[in-house]
């Protein structure tokens, strides 16, 4: 067996051990060099390592309980891959962070996390304005090259990861969970993280039989913000994770960005808060790229499609913004049936956007 596969069984074998973190897997490595020195390691020289007389003797006790290959061979069984901190493969910008994670597992295209990459969150209760947002600057970061980074939580996650997709971009989820098809949280979101296989990559530090809990969802996070060149945050409120993932970028000397909203809106309190404590307030594609001194990549503008009398009357009062249903009937002079029609060969055309709930928004 050669040093990088051994490395990763018996790194795993380890991290199967209960209340074994990252801290503890870090000094492991840094003293017995591998993880397979480490897993035949004595007391002492757990000790020796930095660890606790506890903790040493918890090991030594648990690890008769764990079949390095047996369970090595179950990430290879669902096709979950490893790479572990000192490899070549592992993501340069996440090994700059304090807290970097010894073990990675990664479902879908490994080297995705080659490609230079933008941490987007946000809230889980998305509005109209947070998906219009969304849409068009996560298909500027796709075209410009950028793999997006999130959680697959509902709301921003979700959203940005599902827009990459679209685009044909990177998308990469990191769970709090294992990688598991059984483990993958919220349900309603399994098939995004099927789709996101394709393109881009699931990637986790638990193992196998590790299924979500809450407290690890701010631990997730500083990955999100480590893989990341900065965060994107696209509303939030003032207690959202998203404001820990900003902090976390900050804490590991990476740019934030923040989308500026309305003083009214809830969910841009957390945004607006993030602009006025120094995150660059992000307005458009531009404002992102300028700041990681990116050239932005020159995308032809599709001529736009004829509009017939009827349609240019419902474009007439649209806006980027958007506008919901029942205010466009009030305001044209058409049939409900007939507007319902003609949003929908709009959409067709490229020239409207359905933001969901029964808002509508102009497309540039």
């Amino acid at each position: 067996m050669n040093k990088t596969l051994s490395n990763r069984l018996f790194g795993n074998a380890f991290n199967l051990i209960p209340g074994i973190g990252p801290i503890t897997l870090t000094r492991l490595l840094n003293h017995f060099t591998t993880f397979e020195a480490a897993w035949f390691g004595s007391v002492p020289e757990y000790i020796k390592a930095g660890l606790s007389e506890k903790v040493a003797n918890h090991i030594l006790l648990t690890k008769p309980q764990i079949n390095p290959e047996k369970a090595f061979a179950e990430l290879v069984r669902r096709q979950i891959e490893m790479v572990v901190f000192d490899e070549p493969e592992y993501p340069a910008l996440l090994k700059e962070i304090a807290a970097a994670p010894p073990l990675l597992y990664i479902r879908g295209r490994k080297e995705a996390l080659k490609q230079t990459g933008l941490g987007v969150v946000g809230t889980r209760k998305i509005s109209p304005y947070g998906k219009l947002i969304c849409d068009e600057l996560v298909a500027g970061l796709v075209q410009n090259n950028l793999s997006i980074v999130s959680g697959l939580a509902f709301g921003v996650d979700a959203h940005a990861l599902n827009v990459a997709v679209e685009h044909g971009g990177t998308p990469i989820a990191v769970l709090a969970s294992d990688l598991d098809n059984a483990s993958i949280a919220p349900k309603a979101n399994f098939q995004l993280a099927q789709k996101i296989l394709d393109t881009g990559c699931l990637i986790s530090e638990y193992p196998l039989g590790f299924k979500v809990q809450k407290q690890n969802f701010p631990i997730r996070n500083r990955i999100i913000a480590g893989l990341s060149l900065g965060t994107l945050v696209i509303e939030a409120d003032e207690d959202s994770g998203s404001l820990i993932t900003a902090q976390l970028a900050v804490d590991q000397n990476r740019e934030v960005f923040a989308v500026p909203g309305s003083i009214f809106s809830p969910t841009s309190r957390g945004t607006n808060s993030l602009i006025k404590k120094g995150a660059k307030l992000v307005s458009s594609i531009a404002d992102i790229l300028d700041e990681l001194n990116l050239s932005p990549v020159t995308v032809p503008i599709a001529p736009e499609t004829s509009a017939d009398e009827e349609e240019k009357s419902i474009l007439a009062i649209l806006t980027r913004d958007g506008l919901h249903i029942n205010d466009i009937i009030k305001a044209v002079d058409l049939t409900a049936q007939k507007i319902n029609a003609k949003l929908t060969i709009l959409e067709m055309k490229n020239r409207v956007k359905n933001l969901g709930g029964g808002y509508y928004a102009k497309s540039r």
